[in-house]
């Protein structure tokens, strides 16, 4: 007879914690569903209920963050200070509410500049919707009429210098905005989509110290038409980043990019493995961490 009891209310105790869990997994799913746009993610719906917040709370975060957003086929980075944000890129379309996420979890109320390389849709794709999501004080995105090389802005201790394209090209990937950031003694290359015909104006107008970079993001998503060993025996950087899709219909990133990555020992991040990349430093040393 005890042993009945007991087993009565083990079901009992266990019918509880059934009704409970399915009472929370309702609750969180009427949260998604009521606050964000469809199709949503499981990470959307952990970003509605903070444990995407979790993920960035334990991770250690230096003076400066850039985050090289997961957007799939596509760029999409982040940078962040105690004072100033921006955006560049915004991935394909279907990624505003992904980029928003990582937006809110570093506590970011608007975007101080918002920096579209290139009109490709890779890169522009979610523009509209994102601008539905986060206030933008103020967008770049350029025009072939646009002449933004030489143009230098600092901003508090950053400092940005837009370095091409040099020259007006047919080939669109060419004519991506490449831009130097720097904070204090440590410098990250953004290339955009710039081929291996940017890269090499890229050395015949600028000496090589302009160019050299801890960080390089590298250009066209790790394409062989970019990243020659010319340009990389150039920048040598200790550090490279692919912002690429898994399985993309492309073969990106090609092994001769990855050849040459390696010939000059970069430590590579790609986004189609490690996810959403976190590189964070406080102008000395780098910290990479990745937001799986």
């Amino acid at each position: 007879m005890a042993g009945i009891i007991k087993n009565k209310l083990r079901d009992k105790k266990t019918k509880q914690i059934l009704k409970r869990t399915t009472a929370a997994i309702f609750v969180i799913l009427t949260l998604a569903i009521t606050y964000l746009p469809l199709p949503f993610t499981w990470d959307d719906i952990y970003a509605a209920v903070g444990l995407y917040q979790e993920k960035l709370n334990n991770q250690e975060l230096l003076d400066l963050t850039v985050t090289f957003i997961d957007v799939g086929q596509g760029d999409s980075i982040l940078i962040h200070t105690k004072d100033t944000n921006i955006l560049i890129d915004t991935g394909p379309k279907g990624n505003a509410q992904n980029i928003y996420n990582v937006i809110r979890a570093l506590n970011i109320e608007k975007l101080d500049y918002l920096i579209i390389t290139h009109r490709h849709d890779d890169h522009k794709g979610s523009l509209d919707d994102l601008r539905k999501l986060v206030s933008i004080d103020q967008e770049i995105i350029p025009t072939n009429e646009t002449k933004m090389v030489g143009i230098s802005q600092n901003i508090n201790d950053l400092t940005l210098e837009f370095l091409g394209p040099v020259y007006i090209s047919d080939n669109l990937n060419n004519m991506s905005l490449v831009i130097k950031l720097t904070y204090k003694n440590v410098s990250f290359l953004l290339m955009g989509d710039a081929e291996s015909e940017e890269e090499a104006n890229l050395i015949r107008t600028y000496n090589a110290e302009t160019l050299k970079a801890d960080v390089l993001k590298v250009g066209h998503h790790g394409s062989d038409s970019s990243s020659s060993e010319a340009f990389l025996n150039v920048v040598q950087p200790s550090y490279a980043v692919i912002s690429v899709g898994a399985d993309n219909e492309f073969g990106h990133p090609h092994e001769q990019t990855l050849d040459n990555l390696n010939q000059v020992n970069a430590k590579l991040y790609r986004t189609d493995r490690d996810g959403t990349i976190l590189c964070t430093t406080d102008g000395e040393k780098i910290v990479f961490h990745r937001l799986e």
